[in-house]
């Protein structure tokens, strides 16, 4: 009897029992290549979400163009005798500092004209928008009035011309770059040679007032000089006292010497103010090396830069998404989670199998279902082989024998009962399957389909006695030798779930008279309490779950009601072949 040693072989310990939980969970690349296997569809959908809402941002918001004027300043002063010298980098930065300074700023908005610009000055963001219903909305609610005050027009054009420019010095150089962003490009370009036509003009004005300052410094020396150079007294009358007449003459001669030298001075400074005043200082040193031009491309958004970010922004949200949905799903996907949540042992994964590997047996009658008459030879032989690997490890031959006299010596036959937590799991697949592996062998095997509340045959249902709650048919599934019988329980009428029940339970006591192995597909335990009724009939209970289907909470949930000598394996079926590996099955 192959099959009845293989599911009475015990586990060492409860299966029920949970493995204790580790100080610290320990990560591994075979956790992180799961993850990354299951997840990446989930990234990928985020990318592609991501890269469709920065394509319609791209699309449909305002494109701003920023033109670049380049301007060539002036050397440093020369610094005076007993003066440090001037560090020309904090030149450059002390002249970028008067570029953006309101000097500049209010002679570009009252040479061009901005303040009497409305649709320049007047600010219809939305982040004004908001703001002006937030006050309005605030004023009416405590029934004030908002403050009217007389806006500067001229300070406000200001403000937006400083937001719309920025300036930068090129490299080590003296040259420094306006950029003016605007979503008018002929506006951007403008703009740039209006602020470093303004600096020129005010550095020009600058050094004008320097200049004409120092000329009238220059010309009220001259007249100093004038007065002391030319205006001499002529000699007198000499005293008729020799000494008198002689220090009158000296003094003649001391005035004279003076207004020499004075006169001396009066020619060099004269000379200095007529080559100072010359036309070319008067040029100024700055000057457009650069002038800008109207943009033809956008700067903001760039495309490049929109395509990076989406990018980016979508693989950290489905990351970040895999990673919640990891904490928070307790769904079965693989056999190691089924062994993390219950501490299971005896766990077998089958991996999904493709439409076109299901043979029809043959034709199926009406009373049977549809999925008795499928076969796969992938779930035949993954059952055969855990037949032979629970009959054959762990030394428990011994134990094999023992249990299989003891078993042909009983009146009755094995009963296995294959049942899931959730409808659709793929119980009834792995039922019939079973079955066959089992008649294999060579032993009276009956399946027993106790899905009582499918609907019923159309046929006449056989055995249908008055006093019987659920109804017989007996049918035939074609197998490799004789065939494998199967047995429909269907109600007659109306019928409650206890005495269906106590029914299926009745039947399988006769069963046991007739034949050695029965398999009975059982309604999910989500249903019906068949499974939990009839576990005293039960010698065996194959537990079969659908991986991405069934939660921890559901296994659970199930383990309580099944004995622990009595569960002989968990089935997780409809993995994905990309996480499955035949090597990665929990045995006793």
């Amino acid at each position: 009897m192959f099959a009845t040693d293989h599911f009475v072989v015990q586990p060492s310990g409860s299966p029920h029992q949970p493995i204790p939980p580790k100080d610290r969970d320990e990560l591994t690349a075979k956790d992180i290549l799961r993850f990354v296997r299951s997840s990446w569809r989930l990234c990928l959908l985020w990318m592609v979400v991501s890269l469709g809402v920065g394509g319609a941002y791209a699309v449909l918001s305002p494109g701003y163009y920023t033109a670049y004027a380049t301007i060539l300043l002036s050397s440093p002063p020369a610094s005076q005798p007993g003066e440090a010298e001037a560090d020309e980098r904090v030149y450059v930065e002390s002249q970028i500092q008067v570029i953006q300074s309101d000097e500049v700023v209010g002679r570009v908005v009252d040479h061009t004209g901005l303040a009497e610009d409305e649709e320049f000055v007047m600010d219809d963001s939305l982040r004004a928008r908001i703001s002006s219903y937030v006050r309005s909305q605030l004023a009416s609610l405590f029934g004030t009035e908002l403050p009217t005050a007389e806006p500067n027009i001229r300070h406000e054009a200001m403000v937006l011309v400083r937001r719309a420019f920025s300036v930068h010095q090129l490299g080590s150089s003296r040259a420094v770059e306006i950029g003016v962003t605007s979503s008018d490009p002929q506006f951007s370009a403008m703009l740039a040679n209006a602020i470093a036509g303004g600096y020129i003009g005010s550095q020009r004005e600058r050094r004008q007032a320097a200049r004409a300052e120092e000329t009238s410094d220059l010309h009220k020396r001259l007249a100093e000089l004038r007065e002391k150079a030319f205006v001499t007294e002529p000699l007198k009358k000499l005293p008729s006292d020799p000494e008198s007449a002689e220090r009158a003459r000296v003094l003649f001669r001391e005035q004279q010497s003076a207004a020499e030298v004075y006169r001396s001075l009066y020619n060099a400074l004269l000379q200095r103010t007529h080559s100072d005043f010359s036309a070319s200082s008067l040029i100024p040193s700055a000057r457009v090396i650069t002038a800008a031009e109207p943009p033809r491309r956008r700067s903001w958004p760039p495309t490049v830069l929109m395509v990076a970010l989406s990018v980016m922004a979508g693989g950290v949200a489905g990351v970040g998404h895999a990673l919640i949905r990891q904490a928070m799903n307790h769904r079965l996907m693989t056999v190691e989670d089924v062994h993390r949540s219950t501490g299971l042992d005896r766990i077998v994964g089958i991996p999904r199998i493709p439409r076109r590997r299901w043979n029809v047996v043959g034709p199926c009658g009406q009373s049977l279902q549809p999925v008795y008459s499928k076969d796969a030879p992938e779930l035949h032989s993954s059952l055969s082989k855990i037949a032979t690997r629970m009959r054959g490890v762990q030394g428990q031959v011994s134990k094999i024998a023992t249990r299989m006299r003891g078993v042909q010596g009983r009146q009755g036959g094995f009963v296995i009962g294959v049942a899931s937590p959730l409808g659709k799991s793929g119980s009834s697949t792995v039922a019939v399957h079973l079955a066959r592996v089992i008649a294999a062998t060579g032993q009276k095997t009956l399946l027993v389909d106790a899905n009582w509340q499918k609907p019923s045959m159309d046929q006449p249902m056989l055995n249908t006695e008055p006093g019987r709650k659920l109804a017989r048919a007996f049918a035939t599934i074609p197998a490799d030798q004789e065939g494998l019988e199967v047995l429909v329980l269907r109600p007659t009428g109306s019928i409650s779930d206890l005495n269906a029940s106590l029914s299926i339970s009745a039947a399988l006591q006769h069963l046991q008279q007739e034949y050695s192995c029965i398999v009975v597909d059982f309604h999910s335990t989500d249903r019906t309490a068949d499974l939990e009724a009839a576990m005293g009939v039960i010698s065996e209970v194959l537990l079969v779950l659908k991986a991405r289907r069934t939660f921890a909470d559901h296994l659970e949930g199930i383990l309580r009601i099944i004995p622990a000598e009595k569960l002989s394996a968990v089935i997780l079926t409809r993995i994905n072949r990309a996480a499955f590996s035949p090597n990665r099955e929990y045995r006793p």
